[in-house]
């Protein structure tokens, strides 16, 4: 019988997050997977602003950077000419210290990071290792594994089991959650390739036809590019399709001049759009794939998963560890099921769009859409617009429960957004586990008065005193201002009043409870 605070199903990009992030938490956990490493096969391929802020946070940012191709914009083509080239460069200056479109940085490096990582902060994954069945129990839920290199099987007994096991997962199965959707009608093919062309190698090359959609996607290397798209509607019963056979369709549909020299995988394989009723059954949780599968229009479904272990994290060390309620779970499912299901939502539309080849939506795409997407993607706002959504920087939980406070200021920011990126770096301030205080004054802030402020709050707070500077004021700040941010990065309540701030938390967190009780829990 062996004891964990929580036991994480899973070793893809989500549930590495999750474990990476539970570690610096300071929670105790395990994570296993049926694979034997890191998957050298990744659909998944690129990271968003947001994401490489988690990253950050981790202090692995520069590593991703370094590893990674900046995808600077995009070209569309049709019958083998260039219609539209489009420079996304530093999109996203004054949003994020991330400011390019995106990175290619595949799933792939994502879990060999976030792996390695782990192990050198003291963990490993537990590889080949087969979760078999679950059951609830007083003290959370017990786990049945099998050890496949051993033949043996395990128990685990943990307060919490989150399943991060994909899209079939067999966490999801064992659980009474429905998981609704459908499956697109079109095969769906992937290779990475080396490739020789006089297009550049650095920018997102995008061929729509009547038939099908192709994408070229720069790699790190030389000359790698990986191509993506659907494959016409007569491959849909056809077995034992090879590369030729795709190389044919590429070269017959986008028309383009190229020599592709090497070949590494490739896999053809169905989309589906699948969401779960809820992310929570009992004390298991579902993140990643094994709660919401999309189509990769817009390259989203890993950068949510990281996005939903970095939302879970957090609430469920601040439980274990005794500061918070357990009804601060119940805020999981509340935030991070709308925006699935919204994804869910216009990811299926895009895809439509761009791999339906009915005759109506054929000629809406060829004569009305794509031009004007061109057009629209030269345009500054629009392409400032463009940033926030695919990078997800936008995105945050406004008017749900766990969002607290008002301003006397107009404000062009609101509790359970996204901290407001005020200057370059800013988010470095950010990066303990911690939850931050934003104190917003051009008056001097003593030593004991921050101390004073500090044992107000039964969690651990990292106050940040900083003048009401231009930046503040063209955001609405007008006068004194605290800005409680959560450990994820987003703000909680926002109020003049520092009591009010207090007294705004009393319904997830134990406001009598001494936080130095926990200080080694």
């Amino acid at each position: 019988m062996l004891n964990t605070q929580v036991l994480i199903i899973g070793a893809g990009p989500t549930g590495l997050m999750m474990a990476n992030q539970l570690q610096r938490l300071g929670i105790d956990f395990e994570i296993i997977d049926i694979k034997g490493e890191p998957t050298d096969q990744s659909r998944a391929l690129a990271v968003s602003a947001r994401s490489m802020e988690l990253y950050q946070q981790l202090g692995l940012s520069d590593e991703v950077l370094n590893n990674s191709v900046d995808l600077m914009g995009f070209k569309i083509f049709q019958n083998g000419k260039t219609k539209a080239t489009v420079n996304l460069q530093n999109l996203g200056n004054g949003l994020s210290d991330f400011p390019n479109f995106m990175n290619a940085f595949e799933q792939s490096k994502n879990e060999t990071l976030l792996a390695e990582n782990l192990i050198k902060k003291g963990k490993s994954v537990l590889w080949k290792h087969k979760f078999i069945s679950q059951k609830s129990i007083p003290e959370g839920v017990e786990v049945t594994v099998k050890d496949m290199v051993n033949d043996v099987e395990k128990t685990f007994i943990a307060n919490y089991l989150v399943g991060c096991d994909g899209a079939s997962s067999p966490v999801r199965k064992s659980t009474n959650l429905s998981f609704e959707g459908g499956t697109y009608e079109n095969k769906f093919f992937v290779a990475d390739t080396t490739i020789e062309w006089d297009f550049e190698y650095d920018k997102v090359m995008l061929v729509p036809t009547d038939k099908v959609f192709i994408t070229f996607f720069p790699l790190m290397g030389k000359n790698k590019m990986r191509i993506i798209g659907t494959l016409p509607i007569e491959f849909t019963d056809k077995e034992n399709i090879d590369f030729e056979d795709l190389e044919t369709v590429i070269r017959q549909h986008t028309k383009l001049t190229f020599d592709i020299k090497t070949v590494g995988w490739h896999s053809i394989y169905r989309i589906h759009h699948r969401c779960v009723n809820n992310f929570r059954s009992g004390n298991i949780f579902l993140a990643g794939d094994s709660a919401h599968i999309h189509s990769p229009a817009g390259g989203q479904g890993m950068n949510t998963g990281l996005q939903d272990a970095h939302n879970l994290a957090w609430k469920m060390a601040m439980v274990l560890k005794g500061i918070a309620k357990p009804s601060l779970l119940e805020t999981y499912n509340e935030e991070r099921l709308p925006f699935a299901q919204a994804l869910l939502n216009s990811t299926d539309k895009g895809f439509t769009f761009l791999a339906d080849d009915s005759f109506w939506i054929r000629n809406i795409r060829k004569y009305f859409l794509l031009p004007r997407m061109a057009r629209l993607l030269k345009m500054n706002a629009f392409k400032k617009f463009a940033f926030k959504k695919i990078s997800q920087i936008q995105y945050g939980y406004r008017n749900y429960s766990l969002s607290k406070g008002q301003s006397k200021n107009g404000l062009s920011f609101k509790a359970g957004d996204r901290i407001p990126y005020v200057e370059p770096k800013y988010y470095s301030k950010f990066k303990a586990p911690v939850f931050h205080l934003i104190a917003l004054s051009n008056q001097s802030l003593s030593d004991e008065r921050m101390a004073n402020i500090k044992e107000q709050f039964p969690f651990d707070v990292k106050i940040i005193k900083e003048d009401v500077t231009t930046q503040w004021k063209d955001l609405g700040v007008q006068e004194d201002l605290f800005i409680l941010v959560r450990p994820d990065q987003y703000i909680l309540s926002i109020n003049n009043d520092l009591e009010k701030i207090h007294s705004s938390i009393q319904n997830y967190f134990f406001l009598t409870h001494s936080k130095r009780a926990f200080a080694h829990s």
